[in-house]
C-alpha cells in the first residue's frame, strides 16, 4: 500500500460554522482523515497540520516553505503528497509548486466549495479522490495536479470558474487530464509540458492590471513609481490595449520591468501580426512587452514571480514565456 503524506493548510474543506453561523477554519488534518474512513483501503496516509488559514491569507513565501516540505516528504520515503487548501488561490498555489518542484512523486492539491457543516459538502469525496490519484503510478508523470469533482486537472491550465458550484475547477481550452471513476483513475490525455525553475531568492513584488473599456495608464504608472519588479497586463481579445495606457506601458518597458501581456478571454493565445492599430498586439510586440504563453492572468503572474525568483534576466524571462508559441 502506498504511503501518502496529507498536508492541511486550512480553507473551506477544514472549516466549521461558528456561533454566528459563519464558516471559520477549525478542523485539523486528523479531522479530515477521520471523516473519510474509506481512505484506509486506498493508501497508508499520515496527516500533518501545517497551517489553518483561508487561502487568501497565503503568501508566496508560504509556498516556498511548502515546497521544502514536499521535498522532505520525498526524501522520507513517501509515495505521494496531498495538500488541502482553500479554493480561492488554489490555482495559483498549484502552478507555483508545479514550477519550482523537481521530484518524482505525485503532488495533488484539493479543496472544497462547501464546508463540512453542510450536508452536501464536497470535501470528503475530493479528499478520497485526491489520495486515490496520489497513489496512482502514472500520476507522477503529470506535474502538480488539482483534483476536484472527480476530475484531474493540470496545474498550468486549471482555473476556478464559479464562486460556489462544486464543478468550479476547469481547464477551459483542453479539458481535464483525467477522471476518477469507480475508485480508479482514468487518464484522458497527456500534459502539455512541464518546466522547473529553482528559486534562488523570492521576488514577489509583481502585480496584475486589468484593462477594459476606457482604461487609462494610471495604475501602471503608480506601480512603476512604487518600484514594482514585474507587471502582468490583462489585455483585450488577442492582445489589445486602450491607447491611453500606452505611455505607462512604454515607461515600464523602458525601465527594464518585465511587462507580460495576457488576454481576458478564457482560452486562446495572443495574436502577433493580425491587427496594426495603435495598442494592438503588433504594437505591443514592438514596444518590447512579453507575450504570456496562453496563460490565464493569474498563472502568468505566478510564472513571472518564479522566473524573477530564479534570477533570470529579462531576455531569459521573455524566452521562457514565448518559447512555446512565439519563438
Amino acid at each position: 500500500m502506498k504511503k501518502i503524506l496529507l498536508i492541511s493548510t486550512g480553507g473551506t474543506i477544514a472549516m466549521a460554522k461558528d456561533d454566528n453561523g459563519l464558516a471559520q477554519p477549525t478542523l485539523d488534518a486528523q479531522n479530515l482523515l477521520r471523516a473519510v474512513p474509506e481512505i484506509k483501503s486506498v493508501a497508508d496516509v499520515t496527516a500533518e497540520q501545517w497551517l489553518n488559514v483561508p487561502s487568501p491569507f497565503l503568501q508566496f513565501s508560504d509556498l516556498v516553505e511548502l515546497g521544502r516540505k514536499i521535498n522532505e516528504a520525498e526524501t522520507a520515503g513517501y509515495d505521494g503528497v496531498v495538500i488541502t487548501q482553500g479554493t480561492d488561490t488554489l490555482e495559483e498555489s498549484a502552478y507555483f509548486l508545479d514550477l519550482i518542484l523537481e521530484i518524482s512523486i505525485p503532488v495533488v492539491l484539493t479543496a472544497a466549495q462547501r464546508n463540512p457543516s453542510l450536508p452536501s459538502s464536497d470535501g470528503p469525496m475530493n479528499l478520497l479522490d485526491a489520495i486515490t490519484v496520489a497513489a496512482d503510478d502514472q500520476a507522477k508523470n503529470y506535474g502538480v495536479l488539482v483534483v476536484a469533482n472527480s476530475e484531474v486537472h493540470g496545474a498550468r491550465e486549471v482555473v476556478k470558474t464559479h464562486t460556489s458550484r462544486i464543478d468550479t475547477f476547469r481547464s477551459p481550452e483542453f479539458g481535464p487530464l483525467g477522471a476518477i471513476s469507480n475508485g480508479r483513475v482514468v487518464w484522458l490525455r497527456n500534459q502539455l509540458w512541464h518546466e522547473v525553475f529553482p528559486i534562488k531568492q523570492l521576488v514577489d513584488k509583481v502585480e496584475a492590471v486589468y484593462l477594459g473599456l476606457g482604461s487609462e495608464g494610471s495604475v501602471i504608472e503608480f506601480l512603476v513609481d512604487a518600484g514594482i519588479k514585474g507587471i502582468v497586463i490583462q489585455a483585450l481579445g488577442g492582445g489589445h490595449v486602450p491607447p491611453k495606457t500606452l505611455p505607462a506601458i512604454t515607461k515600464a518597458v523602458n525601465k527594464g520591468i518585465p511587462v507580460v501581456i495576457t488576454s481576458r478571454c478564457h482560452a486562446g493565445r495572443l495574436f502577433t501580426g493580425t491587427y496594426g492599430f495603435q495598442g494592438a498586439e503588433k504594437h505591443l510586440w514592438e514596444l518590447g512587452t512579453i507575450f504570456g504563453d496562453g496563460l490565464a492572468t493569474s498563472k502568468a503572474r505566478v510564472k513571472l514571480v518564479v522566473l524573477l525568483s530564479a534570477g533570470l534576466s529579462l531576455d531569459e524571462i521573455r524566452y521562457h514565456f514565448e518559447k512555446h508559441f512565439y519563438a
